[in-house]
């Protein structure tokens, strides 16, 4: 990676030289070093107001020795030679006392990767102001509809880098923002949500943003609906919120041991199998535009470009270099990021071929259920909407859903086009995550929340 003079954090060759001072102290049979270099800064509304807003250079090392198959590592964030000695001293003592890691697999040598890019001047240079008045619209737009704004912008720059005792060295540069915002009346009883994730701050929509908090606030306020199974569309936060967290279930070893959707009954997984609705199409790459990620794991694995589901077919599982070798297949990366590809259907033609379903906003409280049919459970929130005759009739109470992500996928109706998402809960960059609006049938909203 060339030297970028406005990179945030150490450079490559400043990251380079770091990396060979600790593995030259190591006297492990073998050392593996991580160090994350960077800045992180926030900007946060709450009562119609910024309340808060900063930043921060850090970089942190992780050190981990290996005696045989005794593994220990250690965390630092002091880079002077004393320092960093007494931390690797301090990774071998814990290394000799821990107990083998049977799994353990050798550092590995040096590896090709190919180029993913990912940094991007508008977000590493993004100043306070700029984010001031992001928040500003957004203030401005709830005040003029008596709505109470609270917003949270979540901006990091710097590199990740991985090396080892076998002459491995592998850095990545990157950016990430997130900004979402809330809006609520002021009596607390109608809410509306918004955000956008991205690498690049010109792919931010601050205006978007602030337009359709306020607006689903305005138009959101509950009525009564039985809770039951209905056709749903998923606007694409929805969509990404479950499939971030489908992505571990690419994974071949609980396949292969009878622990996964994908396992197959009497033995071995379902790879080669068409598992769910043929517009479905699952794939993971670093180097795609706007969601790029390092091309290479923290134990320095290469990760490139892969399908993992393609028309509804199983394609791929990850395998860790452990289980490859017991396979005598070759090693395979999970994915770093998630692209469901889009479609051409539009969210009007989805809501005006509804006879009777749901508009969905996003989730809230995910969690999992039951790997093998890749069930979750949540919560609707911030904008749930009844569709009757092709058109949305009223806003309606949020629901507790228990869900089969596998049951969704096989119930596709129609398919938008594909978009980056804020796809955590927590409001700060995270996974890339992009997918379409989706129209599913029967999904599964078991039970009424009275929760905002």
């Amino acid at each position: 990676m060339a030297n970028n003079p406005t990179q945030k954090g150490l450079s490559s060759d400043e990251l380079e030289s770091l990396t060979q001072r600790i593995l030259t102290m190591s006297t492990a049979d073998q050392c593996r070093v991580n160090i994350s270099s960077g800045w992180r800064g926030y900007t946060r509304v709450a009562t119609n107001r910024i309340t808060s807003a900063g930043g921060a250079d850090a970089t942190d090392i992780t050190i981990t020795s290996v005696f045989g198959k005794r593994v220990a590592s250690v965390n630092t964030n002091t880079l002077d030679d004393d320092s960093l000695r007494d931390a690797v001293r301090r990774a071998e003592s814990a290394a000799r006392l821990a107990p083998e890691t049977p799994e353990y697999m050798p550092e590995l040598a040096q590896q090709s990767y190919t180029d993913s890019g990912g940094y991007y001047q508008s977000t590493g240079e993004l100043e306070p102001l700029t984010r001031a008045e992001a928040a500003a619209l957004a203030i401005d737009q709830a005040k003029a509809n008596d709505q109470i704004a609270a917003s949270y912008m979540d901006v990091q720059a710097g590199s990740n880098t991985v090396a080892t005792s076998n002459g491995l060295f592998a850095t990545h540069a990157s950016t990430g923002v997130a900004y979402t915002l809330t809006s609520r009346t002021v009596d607390g009883l109608q809410s509306g949500w918004a955000g956008d994730e991205a690498n690049d701050w010109n792919n931010i929509e601050s205006q978007r943003i602030a337009n359709d908090a306020v607006r689903k606030c305005r138009d959101w306020r509950k009525t009564d609906l039985e809770p039951g199974e209905y056709t749903a569309i998923l606007e694409p936060t929805a969509v990404g919120m479950l499939m971030l967290r489908m992505m571990n279930a690419f994974n071949q070893r609980p396949a292969d041991e009878g622990r996964s959707y994908f396992s197959r009954t009497g033995g071995g997984n379902r790879l080669g199998e068409q598992l769910f609705d043929e517009r479905v199409t699952i794939f993971s790459d670093p180097a795609y535009e706007d969601a790029q990620t390092a091309p290479f794991t923290s134990q320095g694995e290469a990760r490139e470009r892969t399908t993992w589901v393609n028309n509804g077919t199983l394609e791929n599982l990850s395998r860790s270099r452990f289980w490859a070798d017991q396979l005598g297949e070759t090693p395979l990366a999970g994915p770093s990021n998630l692209i469901m590809a889009g479609g051409n259907d539009s969210l009007e033609d989805m809501i005006a071929s509804t006879e009777r379903g749901v508009l969905l906003t996003r989730f809230w409280y995910i969690r999992g259920l039951n790997p093998r049919i890749i069930s979750y459970t949540g919560l609707t929130r911030d904008g749930t909407f009844l569709i009757e005759d092709g058109k949305i009739s009223r806003p309606v109470t949020n629901f507790r859903f228990n869900q089969s992500l596998a049951e969704m996928l096989q119930n596709v109706e129609m398919v938008g086009p594909a978009t980056r998402v804020a796809a955590s809960e927590n409001s700060s960059v995270s996974t890339p995550i992009v997918v379409p609006t989706l129209k599913v049938g029967g999904f599964n909203l078991s039970s009424v929340s009275d929760a905002i």
